[in-house]
């Protein structure tokens, strides 16, 4: 009985594989298109001073998006040391260092929420 529903379980877990492999290659084409598509708008946009492009279909737009990430952490962290500036930071907990300092001390640092569950996995033969 429980043979028959390990067995299962890999045939459902390949199975969904299979169809997240087929999604990630057909919406990879599409995202593909849809990049060529906006650089084209976006250079035509840019050519006549435009912000927006109005059409029967619908409207193309410009819209201004950033994004920082660390490069050197090391050298990030420093500065904001030195210049007191730590709102230049957001705020979460390792999970690694919370497991050692738990381990260690047998308890957690105080604020901190604590989760475990008991969850079942299903390898290969």
């Amino acid at each position: 009985m429980i043979d028959e529903i390990v067995e299962r379980y890999i045939k459902l877990r390949d199975k969904k594989a299979e169809y997240k492999a087929e999604y990630t290659a057909k919406v990879a084409d599409i995202d593909a298109a849809m990049a060529r598509i906006e650089n084209h708008l976006l250079a035509r946009m840019q050519e006549q001073g435009l912000k927006s492009m109005p059409t029967v279909a619908g409207t193309a737009y410009i819209q201004h998006r950033t994004s920082a990430s660390v490069a050197e952490w090391n050298s990030f962290l420093q500065f904001v040391r030195e210049n007191d500036m730590w709102n230049l930071l957001e705020h979460r907990a390792s999970l690694a260092a919370l497991t050692e300092y738990k381990a260690a001390n047998d308890d957690l640092p105080p604020g901190v929420n604590w989760n475990e569950s008991l969850v079942v996995n299903v390898k290969r033969s």
